[in-house]
């Protein structure tokens, strides 16, 4: 037999494991809705039903999955094409039904659907009247009803020696609510044609059909949109009726406000002596329903900006999410952050003189501090001219700036994705553990904005910027989930000498991948120039001048060199690796000759310092270097050899 719901085309296509009903079925109703424009409902949808890793935003993916390719194949041809998925299924359904040309249904707003009462399905085909309401209204409720009575009345002579409980009552609702009709003299109805009852026997039966009246107008679309639901034990067909709106709306123009804050309609007499029996409406008016409805504060992300290039939002998919945690812990089932990460964001320090530091509260996140820290500093200095106090507004802007530029250099450069992705927290779990991936209590509630130019980031970014900057937030984890993603996981592990690497080192460190990451835009496992050819074994380093530098007490102890593209930094700023904590060195005048004398600031994210720490270095001036001289003296000497550092009467830090 044909098919008479949209089960038949999820049952007959090779659904993923992931994929279920309700995600197939609200991917098909959001393509509805957005090919429909009916973007305000949309909206709202989405935030009442977060779209999942299981939702389908590719078209040609959903007509796949749902097999109707053919369908929308033959639509084409059609001199009047129906616009969206649905209407094409719907239109299917009702030619393999015996409803000829369908087409002439949908433009006299002709429908066909049922009401499921206790088990009873009671299908029918409705036509709503294009013509005024106010024209032979009397005459056509009257007809509607002698028609719904004289049938009723023929099958209840049939249905004496019946049982059936379930039929008994929807006779018993079509009755009462026939009463309703006859009252009423505005029925939107201008034809009426056979109702089918089937039962749990799928016994089919005649009885007329029910109609209701008209609604009240929408504030925004001549539209209604309905839900359907498959019951065990009977067959389902999709229902919707578009009301045109006549001029004799039975209803109050204004609609009363409920305590909720929808608008609600006031009862009919007809309706308010049917209180105790449970009527399913076929009409579900959307839009009356989010009368009230301030969607406007509902914080879901930035405002889709067309002109800036923010592409939609989307939620982070369980895919990318194990992705994510491999990358960093080199498994998805087993650590995760620690609360020295999950605690630190981008906040600032209001100690006077002070006010363009970040704050570090414990160990763990100081080497993507470092990098942001060493890039606002560089900011501040070319827009202030040495002038380090800025004001608070002007800090954020910096930092939105900084965060921006990082994370649109790991996009863009060699290899990367192209498309900056935003991470920002949902507040709610977007998906559930699964058999390769746990829990952790972040990256499940991760959503991302894409965006693909460099204004469309920073204006994302900025709307962020509070996520980033809670003080008790996971600012940091977002900023490194937003890094990973817009450079790609893929390109991440190529950058690397060795794939299997991980980004977060031993005891919750950043390792120096992470750091490079921040730094110049890829993973480079090396701060040497260029390349290295080990007996074949080709070891990548940094591949240009760099404007950040990097110096690190590693080159003190010859574990390894650091090349000139990162030692002699072009803004006279280097994060400094010491001791296993990153924090920072700059000049206020920009990089100099390693054998001119050059006046050093230092800064500690962690530090609690009441002030800058201000060093002269005299390089070339033959010093001789111990091991027990304090760590950064022993950092600047691997850029000014030999050089003598004053701490002009400060206690050196050791």
């Amino acid at each position: 037999p044909p098919p008479q719901t949209l089960q038949h085309y999820f049952i007959q296509s090779n659904l993923r494991m992931n994929q279920t009903v309700e995600s197939v079925s609200s991917s098909l109703f959001r393509e509805y809705l957005y090919r429909n424009n009916y973007r305000s409902t949309l909206e709202a949808f989405d935030r009442e039903v977060p779209r999942t890793s299981n939702s389908i935003t590719n078209r040609l993916e959903l007509a796949k999955v749902l097999h109707i390719l053919k369908l929308i194949k033959a639509n084409k041809h059609r001199e009047k094409p129906y616009i969206s998925m649905a209407e094409i299924i719907v239109a299917d359904l009702m030619t393999k039904a015996g409803i000829q040309n369908p087409e002439v249904c949908i433009e006299e707003r002709q429908h066909s659907g049922e009401v499921n009462c206790d088990g009873l399905v009671i299908k029918g085909t409705f036509s709503l009247a294009k013509t005024d309401l106010n024209s032979d209204k009397k005459k056509k409720s009257s007809e509607v009803n002698n028609t719904h009575q004289q049938c009723l009345n023929n099958h209840a002579s049939k249905d004496k020696t019946s049982s059936n409980n379930s039929f008994s009552k929807a006779r018993l609702l079509r009755n009462n609510h026939l009463k309703h009709i006859g009252k009423s003299n505005s029925s939107p109805f201008k034809d009426v044609s056979t109702l089918q009852v089937v039962g749990s026997s799928q016994k089919t039966r005649d009885i007329a059909p029910a109609t209701t009246p008209a609604r009240p107008p929408s504030r925004q679309r001549n539209s209604y949109s309905e839900f359907e639901s498959l019951q065990e034990g009977a067959e389902m067909l999709p229902l919707s009726l578009k009301n045109d709106r006549g001029t004799s709306d039975p209803f109050p123009s204004e609609p009363q406000k409920m305590k909720n804050g929808f608008d609600k309609s006031p009862k009919l007499p007809s309706e308010q002596n049917n209180e105790g029996m449970e009527f399913i409406d076929i009409e579900c008016d959307i839009d009356n329903e989010l009368m009230g409805l301030d969607l406007n504060s509902i914080n879901s992300g930035p405002n889709v900006q067309t002109s800036n290039s923010v592409k939609k939002l989307e939620d982070l998919s369980i895919k990318d999410a194990v992705s994510l945690r491999e990358i960093i812990f080199g498994n998805a089932t087993g650590i995760s952050f620690n609360p020295e990460w999950e605690q630190q964001s981008f906040t600032f320090n209001d100690t006077n003189e002070l006010e363009f530091g970040l704050v570090q509260h414990k160990g763990g996140p100081c080497g993507i501090l470092a990098a942001v820290q060493a890039l606002i500093i560089k900011t501040l200095l070319e827009n202030n001219r040495g002038n380090l106090s800025p004001g608070n507004a002007e800090r954020q802007q910096v930092l939105a700036k900084v965060l921006s530029s990082i994370l649109w250099n790991a996009a863009n450069y060699e290899g990367g994705s192209k498309c900056v992705k935003v991470c920002y927290d949902s507040g709610r779990s977007r998906f559930q553990s699964a058999l390769m991936y746990r829990n952790d209590g972040i990256t499940e509630k991760v959503q991302l904005c894409r965006c693909n130019s460099l204004a469309a980031t920073e204006s994302c970014v900025q709307e962020f910027l509070p996520q980033f900057q809670s003080p008790t937030g996971k600012g940091c984890i977002l900023f490194l989930y937003s890094v990973i993603l817009s450079r790609g996981v893929e390109t991440i592990r190529s950058d690397m000498d060795e794939p299997g690497s991980i980004l977060m080192a031993n005891h919750g460190y950043c390792s120096q991948e992470l750091v490079n990451l921040c730094l110049i835009g890829y993973s480079a496992q090396n701060v040497f120039n260029d390349t290295i050819d080990l007996d074949g074994k080709i070891l990548k380093g940094v591949r240009e001048q760099q404007d950040i530098g990097l110096l690190t007490l590693y080159e003190y102890y010859k574990v390894f060199e650091v090349g000139s593209y990162l030692k002699n930094a072009k803004s006279g700023v280097w994060v400094i690796c010491s001791e296993s904590h990153y924090s920072v060195l700059f000049s206020k005048t920009g990089s100099s000759s390693a054998y001119q004398k050059i006046d050093l600031y230092y800064y500690d994210s962690l530090g609690n310092q009441d002030s800058l720490y201000e060093l002269t270095v005299h390089p070339d001036s033959g010093f001789q270097s111990s091991d027990d001289d304090p760590p950064l003296e022993l950092c600047i000497r691997t850029r000014w050899k030999n050089a003598k550092v004053d701490w002009n009467g400060a206690e050196p830090l050791l």
